[in-house]
């Protein structure tokens, strides 16, 4: 058959989406050598074309005469269906590469409660601005509660506190440190000053979380103790900052807070206050699993590390604050 009539081979589909773009063009500019301009085809290349198409389909889409080129009723019910099916194109066409970007995704990630008042609402906004179509599925956990779950492929992404235990087959980034303080019962007898030595804490009671569930961070409110000169006398623990500051708020013992919580809770019944000298610190970070980490674990990655750059801050504890806050992010 003669390739140019093209009927047989195209009876199955008239039109393909070039046949569009071609029909919306001669309808936008109703001249066969403005638009063929546009198409970057000859005149009598695009005449041909539209011919083509008109035989596959059987009717006339474009009306010919001496004052200029008009679409017949046809060809503008024809423009109309291509014009949304090259729109409908266009959106699938986007909407596979948000996808593949990661820009669509769905992911899990858990992170611990400090980092409610320091950088995670922050992180939320941004993500909602650059990401609209990111879906998260948040969950608070202590450190090695997350640890487990992303060795388990039951996490995407965590927000744990650092470093994390030695031989973790995970990788992970700094984001912030934060300077640790005090959380008093109201009524305390040190309540009232502006800062705190801890070694004036050593024979108060202490609310401190299980060590298994935050082994390093423990260990270093112990060490920073043990420095001061005592080993603290743990009266009760605790899992969530809710229930310790409660705890700390009917007077059962004190806690180490991070810096970032004093500042932005407000707590009936308790007081935050810093610590005189050397103090203990809190360093909050990103952890993942790789490989096997989606496109979507490194846009919010980049933007933890974005939110970090964007919010350093001097520490506020009292041996140097001129010290800025370390990110080790890139």
């Amino acid at each position: 058959m003669d390739p140019s009539t093209g009927s047989a081979s195209r009876s199955s589909a008239p039109l393909d989406l070039d046949d569009m773009r071609l029909l919306v063009v001669l309808g936008d500019e109703l001249h066969f050598g403005r638009a063929a301009q546009r198409l970057h085809l000859s005149q009598p290349g695009l005449s041909y074309r539209v011919k083509r198409m008109e035989m596959a389909l059987g009717y006339e889409l474009v009306s010919r005469s001496r004052r200029g080129v008009e679409l017949t009723a046809a060809g503008h019910a024809v423009l109309q269906g291509a014009t949304r099916m090259l729109t409908e194109a266009s959106r699938l066409a986007d909407d596979g590469g948000r996808i593949a970007r990661g820009e669509a995704a769905t992911l899990r990630v858990a992170f611990v409660g400090t980092a409610l008042y320091s950088l995670l609402p922050d992180v939320l906004r941004e993500l909602r601005r650059r990401h609209p179509d990111l879906r998260l599925v948040l969950e608070e956990q202590k450190t090695a509660n997350q640890v487990r779950a992303l060795l388990l492929g039951q996490l995407d992404l965590a927000v744990v506190h650092l470093p994390l235990p030695p031989g973790i087959d995970l990788h992970s980034e700094v984001a912030m440190t934060d300077s640790v303080g005090l959380a008093l019962p109201v009524d305390h007898a040190l309540a009232g000053r502006d800062a705190v030595a801890l070694a004036e804490l050593a024979e108060e009671p202490f609310v401190l979380f299980p060590r298994e569930l935050e082994p390093q961070t423990y260990d270093s409110y112990v060490g920073a103790c043990v420095a001061a000169g005592f080993a603290p006398r743990v009266a009760q623990q605790a899992t969530g900052l809710q229930t310790i500051l409660g705890l700390v708020a009917g007077g059962v013992g004190v806690a180490f807070v991070a810096g970032s919580v004093g500042r932005h809770l407000a707590r009936s019944g308790v007081v935050f206050r810093p610590l005189l000298g050397p103090a203990p610190t809190l360093t909050t970070g990103a952890a993942w699993r790789e490989p096997g980490h989606s496109p979507a674990t490194a846009l919010v990655r980049d933007v933890i590390r974005d939110v970090a750059q964007n919010e350093r801050r001097p520490f506020t504890d009292q041996t140097d604050r001129s010290q800025r806050l370390e990110l080790l992010l890139d």
